[in-house]
């Protein structure tokens, strides 16, 4: 079964020359289907200041679903720790995670903030037919 790291893809920076701070503010569907959470309306925003790739739009849907019901990263702080490094790693640049994450049967929230840098090469997790293979992503145990 393919872990979540390697659903992520990278696209082409047109410019690189310019500099670019891109954010992706992404909704998160429910995770646990025991406790329910995250609960709807939290987030997850990955920034990073662009080199040469860009991470994917598509891609990062899919990466998100596949952590659905997932037996290894359930806490929410584990779960942004990955996201950070799995992004940080196809991108090959330092992204900052947060997630804001209202929680079921809580009266609270919670911000989880994590930088992560890239431990691998740029060209990991790349398109489709650019003629590059996604590389390995930091191991986590994914399913």
């Amino acid at each position: 079964m393919e872990r979540p790291a390697d659903l992520l893809r990278t696209i082409a920076n047109a410019h690189p020359d310019l500099p670019t701070v891109v954010e992706h503010v992404l909704e998160l569907p429910e995770l646990c289907p025991k406790t329910r959470n995250p609960a709807p309306g939290s987030t997850l925003t990955l920034r990073y200041a662009a080199a040469e790739r860009l991470l994917e739009l598509f891609s990062l849907d899919r990466y998100m679903d596949a952590f659905v019901g997932h037996t290894v990263v359930r806490d929410m702080e584990v779960f942004v720790q990955v996201a950070a490094q799995d992004a940080a790693n196809a991108a090959g640049v330092t992204v900052t995670a947060t997630a804001d994450v209202g929680l079921v049967g809580l009266r609270q929230r919670q911000r989880v903030t994590v930088v992560a840098r890239s431990q691998g090469s740029a060209e990991q997790g790349q398109m489709e037919g650019e003629g590059e293979t996604p590389g390995t992503a930091a191991e986590y145990g994914g399913p």
